[in-house]
């Protein structure tokens, strides 16, 4: 079914699968600091077993399957994915696949960011899903700071009932904004278009912002990404799929292809397409897609 060779995720992070205790996963992530002894500059060390086991809970109140973990930017973010098992298929066999993400950044590990994401099997791009749910949940393992913390037992700390319940209805919220979204897919490959449509769309999604004033070297870079995004239309994997042969998804696609391929490395790409300017390319493609005639 997936026919890019490229691994998810830009091949970053781990996989690992609910079996594993989230100390497990901090070992196989290499992200346990608390047993490798490792300069007292670093503090807040033991805030990741924390994190994993506020994840794990997570994932295991709302039913979602833990599928990977890793860190970006240094370790500075630390995520968690799992599947929602909210899956949808287009024509020409073209799979979307729904997935959860939660992030921690280094200088606020109590908030927890949370996001709703489509993966594209044909090729491993990503789409950020709207969803009704609140986008951060704050940490409730989370503890103060001494240099004596201990590792934590694994039945130390649990959800509550309220917690429990809470995660439940955020996760059924994703689930929801995914079925969602697959009505609005099939809307974008009923949607025609023409190479004309196509070039003025892809100028408009990689344009830059008047407002920044980043002068010519960013209107140049524009141009690159939307011939870039172009070429994808008719040649990136997926795009010869009848979902989106002249659609309005095929060009969604391509931007997101693209879009997901915009940076100097692995992580930063990654960590932008999650957060940074990639995810805003992407969100505004969505929305110039839907306003096609």
């Amino acid at each position: 079914m997936n026919g890019s060779n490229e691994k998810p995720w830009d091949g970053i992070g781990v996989e690992v699968n609910s079996s594993l205790s989230s100390r497990e996963m901090l070992y196989k992530a290499k992200l346990d600091w608390e047993v490798s002894k490792i300069p007292s500059q670093r503090p807040k060390s033991h805030s990741n077993q924390e994190t994993f086991r506020f994840y794990k809970a997570y994932f295991d109140s709302g039913n979602a399957e833990i599928d990977s973990v890793g860190s970006l930017d240094g370790t500075r973010i630390i995520w968690a994915l799992a599947r929602l098992n909210e899956n949808f298929m287009l024509p020409g066999n073209d799979e979307l696949k729904g997935y959860i993400l939660l992030a921690s950044r280094h200088e606020d590990r109590e908030k927890i960011e949370i996001q709703f994401l489509t993966l594209r099997s044909a090729c491993n791009s990503m789409l950020k899903i709207s969803s009704k749910a609140r986008p951060t949940v704050k940490n409730s393992f989370r503890r103060v700071f001494k240099s004596t913390l201990p590792f934590l037992s694994e039945s130390a700390q649990r959800f509550d009932e309220e917690m429990t319940q809470k995660a439940k209805t955020t996760i059924e919220m994703g689930r929801s904004a995914i079925s969602n979204f697959a009505e609005t897919a099939q809307k974008l490959v009923d949607k025609t278009i023409n190479e004309k449509i196509a070039e003025k769309y892809m100028t408009e999604v990689f344009k830059p912002d008047p407002s920044k004033n980043e002068g010519t070297p960013a209107e140049e870079q524009a141009k690159k990404n939307a011939k870039s995004a172009l070429g994808a239309f008719g040649s990136a994997p997926g795009q010869n799929l009848r979902s989106t042969q002249m659609t309005a998804w095929g060009l969604l696609t391509a931007v997101t292809y693209t879009a997901d391929r915009l940076g100097k490395t692995p992580d930063s790409r990654l960590r932008q397409s999650w957060f940074g300017p990639n995810a805003k390319i992407k969100k505004r493609a969505l929305e110039l897609a839907l306003k096609l005639d």
